[in-house]
């Protein structure tokens, strides 16, 4: 992202940002364009914002369909068990059968492209969790601007917890793998953690530029970063910074936050497939995500595998309850890895949070059983904590 468009095309981007109505918002989109100098090292936003016309344009169509219908069905599964994770591939790579062996669903699984219309969910369990499958229709290329439902299956990805890209190990999958990158990449859906992130959240006026440091600025100060938003009439906002993050980086998320979703990458047909080179190719392609060859009709345990995966990759951390005098709950809370037992009260309610006293905690993070700990304590998965109000 550059750093050194005019002023009158940063004022214009802050009117975008006033405004909720799609019309309105297309239009202004369009003058900051012309507003935007046309280099090399304006492709990006450029490219960037065209995208987000076009996906208002599919919205307000989508809202009119709906309208003549009588109501808007719903295309996003509503989330559930410790983790949502969306199956994205092209057609034909098994991304059914692989629904099919692993949960409970039972999608068409058919010889034919595109069998899947809409996302089909399951739930695979593991250990005393569930993960939340989710099989996308197929993408294809163009799917980042619009191509067969491509801003809705992307939509998907960006809001799930974690995506597992399925490729055919017999028909080059390392160019199918690439394609499915490229569109995460245009879409601003990160497969692997960036060295910084920036989350930008306006706010109302008289609270001033404010931080969060889960991280640090790189190649720049607080003051300069301030100074940026300033130039883009943002004076009141919450600045959430994690890793290394740049101007540059601060920058781009002015114009929509860029999302990392961890990735595994499955590559079927591993029974079929007679040419070790093409599954040494795949992983030579999406180093450094890891590539599981499976195959979905006679891999064993398939199940359990995967679910150890994803449990890695997601960093699951499982928290068991309890009251005094009596025992653990056998159903955990899930938390983000690195969380404290503070974000375990607020999860469970509030007034834990407020009126917490201290915690006594048993498992892999205590000292010893019944450690008496305070509200930062950060948790490892496994523990059990006894809240004291």
């Amino acid at each position: 992202m550059v750093t050194n468009l005019p002023p009158e095309a940063k004022s214009k981007w802050f009117e975008v940002t006033l405004t909720r109505n799609p019309q309105e918002r297309i239009r202004l989109m369009q003058e900051f364009l012309s507003l935007v100098p046309k280099h090399k090292g304006t492709e990006k936003l450029r490219a960037h914002v065209k995208r987000q016309i076009s996906q208002l344009r599919e919205e307000i169509d989508r809202r009119k369909r709906a309208a003549k219908r009588g109501r808007a069905p719903s295309y996003f599964p509503e989330k559930a068990g410790a983790a949502q994770v969306v199956i994205l591939g092209p057609t034909n790579v098994g991304r059914s059968s692989l629904l099919r062996a692993v949960t409970n669903a039972t999608p068409e699984v058919a010889p034919y492209p595109f069998a899947t219309r809409k996302p089909v969910p399951g739930m695979l369990p593991y250990l005393d969790i569930q993960f939340q499958l989710v099989e996308a229709p197929p993408l294809v290329e163009g799917a980042s601007e619009g191509r067969a439902d491509g801003f809705q299956i992307l939509s998907l990805a960006r809001n799930a917890d974690g995506i597992i890209i399925m490729v055919d190990l017999t028909d080059d999958p390392a160019d199918q793998y690439l394609m499915v990158a490229r569109e995460l990449e245009r879409s601003r859906i990160l497969t692997t953690e960036p060295e910084g992130e920036v989350e930008i959240q306006r706010r109302g006026h008289g609270s001033g530029i404010q931080f969060i440091w889960e991280g640090e600025l790189a190649g720049c100060t607080p003051d300069e970063v301030v100074r940026l938003l300033r130039e883009y009439k943002i004076r009141s906002a919450l600045v959430r910074i994690r890793g290394r993050a740049t101007l540059d980086v601060v920058e781009d998320a002015i114009f929509g936050n860029a999302v990392h979703r961890p990735t595994l990458v499955v590559a079927n047909k591993a029974d079929a497939a007679g040419d070790a080179a093409a599954l040494e190719s795949l992983r030579e392609a999406a180093r450094p995500l890891e590539v599981i060859p499976v195959s979905t009709l006679a891999t064993p345990n398939l199940a359990e595998t995967l679910g150890a995966k994803l449990f890695a990759l997601l960093g699951v951390t499982r928290v068991y309850t309890k009251e005094p005098g009596k025992e653990p709950s056998r159903v955990p809370v899930v938390v983000r890895r690195g969380a404290t037992v503070g974000e375990l009260a607020k999860i469970i309610h509030s007034d834990f949070y407020r009126r917490f006293k201290y915690a006594r905690l048993w498992g892999p993070s205590a000292k010893f059983p019944g450690e008496r700990v305070g509200i930062d304590r950060v948790l490892r998965d496994g523990d059990t904590v006894e809240f004291h109000v």
